[in-house]
């Protein structure tokens, strides 16, 4: 990761400067150089100086089309911000490489400083289409101004939000180590999505496992993954599952809730039944998740 390799380089006024535009792209795309000072608490030739740096390390965008130049961070910048606040942390001590890349974000494998392997996942939410996040996701509420910064930090925080609830009940969820930004942290399951496996041994039980955690997850945290199947339950050469993904959950007092449950169920048992011929009778399956 690009962050990754810049942060030795950064000096600590380089990070506030980057935190000054941080904190004026909440009110606007691009910041002024007069905010950037404002919000700096730095000196006028410090604050030019620092920009002038960061910018030709491509961490910042200018733009010099209006009466007053400004500046916007990229996402290296803001993937720079969350790292030096997760290594100041002690969180994450080194990042390693890249391990799935989905729609909306980007997993690396990273570790602390006692060697404990975990899952950092990257936000990239408007890597194919910011507009069709602001109409689907129930993130941004009422906002006039949304930049892609805080859809982004919204999405992490709902995600690492649920994982603390659903971890409570001891199942196979990540265990939510900790966030910031656009970045979570997570448990590590050394294995690959279903979907991605030719065969696999018992998909029977697997399959029941599957079923029972969801079923658990339902009755007890009133949570409904919201967008399970084959490419968010990541199976390892044991035998062991993590159900993962878990940004699109709905609570189960929703309006959509019965229809969202039921093709959850439904992925899962057309899924194993297609590749590894498991039968399953699904309206039973459904009518178990309501006794509770």
């Amino acid at each position: 990761m690009e962050a990754a390799k810049l942060l030795p380089d950064l000096e600590k006024e380089d990070l506030r400067i980057l935190m000054a535009i941080e904190i004026g792209m909440k009110r606007s795309e691009y910041v002024k150089i007069n905010n950037i000072k404002f919000y700096s608490r730095y000196k006028m030739e410090e604050t030019l100086f620092r920009l002038n740096k960061i910018h030709k390390l491509d961490l910042i965008i200018r733009d010099s089309s209006k009466n007053e130049i400004g500046y916007t961070l990229n996402s290296i910048a803001y993937d720079l911000l969350a790292l030096h606040t997760l290594v100041e942390k002690n969180i994450v001590s080194q990042l390693g490489p890249l391990i799935g890349k989905g729609k909306e974000s980007d997993v690396y494998s990273c570790m602390d400083d006692n060697e404990n392997i975990y899952a950092l996942k990257i936000y990239r939410m408007g890597r194919t289409s910011f507009k069709s996040i602001k109409r689907s996701r129930d993130l941004t509420g009422e906002r006039s101004h949304l930049s892609w910064l805080y859809i982004n930090r919204l999405a992490a925080k709902k995600e690492f939000e649920v994982l603390k609830r659903i971890y409570k009940l001891n199942l196979n969820t990540p265990k939510p180590i900790g966030y910031n930004r656009h970045i979570v942290v997570m448990s590590y399951l050394r294995g690959k999505e279903l979907v991605y496996y030719k065969s696999i041994k018992n998909p029977d039980k697997i399959f029941n496992r599957i079923i029972k955690q969801m079923e658990i997850i339902y009755q007890k945290a009133n949570i409904i993954h919201g967008d399970l199947g084959e490419f968010n339950i990541v199976l390892d050469e044991k035998g062991n599952i993590l159900i993962i993904d878990w940004l699109q959950w709905i609570p189960s007092d929703h309006p959509n809730a019965t229809s969202i449950l039921e093709r959850d169920i439904r992925n899962v048992c057309n899924y194993f039944q297609k590749k590894y011929k498991v039968e399953s009778d699904t309206n039973k399956i459904i009518a178990s998740f309501y006794k509770k």
